[in-house]
């Protein structure tokens, strides 16, 4: 019979099973046994044993937040500024006042679950608390290679927000009795589904009156400096690969423009006192606007989903909603707006109605 490499038939006629059951602080692994009269009665007690997971030693000791800031600086040259400022938030307002001094090695699955716990109590969402988790996680990785077991909040599943047919109505009536800002920041996004950053970035330069369509280059956004307490405008590019896109126009948009760009006195699309407006700003107009049509209140990017659900229920096919929402796979359109087909599901039900009366 041959037997396991861990199991050893000693000299007192006995056998002896060895496994690892941890590692000593230079990483050293260390062992422990099991003994039998028998190799089967060593290899049954060594499969009731359960050792706990070893951790790898650090590389040099180290505290959660040095960890997690040497991690940060890492990516400086692999993130957007935007990304950096989320994560730094995430670094001061979170990490940092839970886990002070703490030593990554001092750091316990119970220690981590009471650092979870804790933030959704201080009424983070599931999201923010597993970005934030994530963060911790890698730059701990990084440290020491370890990476402890927690359970974290799920992401609620919920339909996407948008608005009737008659909401929609009533929120471009609004903005075109405004003024010509509120109406092309509110036209703008409901007919080609555009982020409020990209809006806010848009060029005169960005629309092809030939071609007739609308080029995605940039993204405005407010963002805070490295070191600076004051956040300041900034145009990145686009938040993803697939968001550099062209939308073509429509031409009652064409139109739009063609005529918003004669009397236009700067080179953005939406622009007060000829200067660019920021997303802020836009923000704040919307809400107004959405009190004036009496519509409840939701966020701005309510217009991007609103364009989606009335292009679906026009009958777009879901590849060419998704290139001009600039999102990664069709899929991910899919299941964002599965919701939103349902109408056009009943319609094609309906349509068996012919198949049946013709029976």
């Amino acid at each position: 019979m041959r037997m396991a490499r861990n199991v050893y038939h000693r000299k007192d006629g006995r056998f002896e099973g060895r496994y690892v059951k941890g590692y000593d602080a230079n990483g050293k692994k260390l062992y422990g046994s099991v003994f039998g009269r028998t190799y089967a009665e060593v290899r049954e007690k060594l499969g009731k044993v359960k050792p706990p997971i070893p951790a790898m030693p650090l590389k040099s000791p180290t505290t959660v937040i040095g960890a997690v800031t040497a991690h940060l600086e890492s990516l400086k040259h692999q993130i957007k500024p935007s990304t950096k400022g989320i994560y730094t938030r995430h670094l001061e307002n979170h990490i940092a006042p839970f886990f002070g001094n703490t030593l990554c090695d001092r750091l316990t699955p119970e220690i981590l679950q009471n650092f979870i716990d804790r933030q959704i109590e201080n009424g983070l969402s599931a999201v923010t608390v597993q970005s934030v988790f994530n963060f911790i996680k890698a730059g701990i990785k990084s440290a020491s290679g370890d990476v402890f077991a927690v359970k974290l909040p799920k992401k609620p599943k919920s339909d996407v927000e948008y608005l009737s047919f008659g909401e929609q109505k009533r929120l471009e009536t609004a903005a075109r009795a405004s003024d010509a800002v509120d109406y092309l920041s509110v036209t703008i996004p409901l007919y080609t589904g555009v982020r409020v950053g990209e809006l806010c970035g848009l060029l005169w330069s960005d629309i092809d009156f030939d071609h007739r369509i609308l080029r995605v280059r940039r993204t405005m956004q407010r963002i805070r400096s490295e070191g600076e307490t004051k956040t300041e405008i900034a145009l990145l590019t686009p938040k993803s690969e697939t968001s550099t896109r062209n939308i073509p126009l429509p031409d009652f948009l064409l139109t739009l423009f063609e005529t918003q760009k004669s009397e236009a006195s700067c080179d953005y699309v939406l622009s007060a006192r000829g200067k660019a407006v920021e997303p802020r700003f836009v923000q704040r107009r919307f809400k107004k606007l959405l009190a004036d049509a009496q519509i409840k209140d939701v966020n701005f990017h309510t217009t991007r989903h609103t364009f989606s659900c009335r292009a679906l229920e026009s009958g777009f096919d879901i590849k060419s909603l998704s290139e001009i929402l600039g999102h990664s796979s069709a899929t991910v359109t899919l299941n964002k707006y599965a919701h939103a087909l349902d109408e056009h599901k009943r319609v094609c039900m309906n349509g068996l109605s012919a198949v049946f009366s013709a029976t």
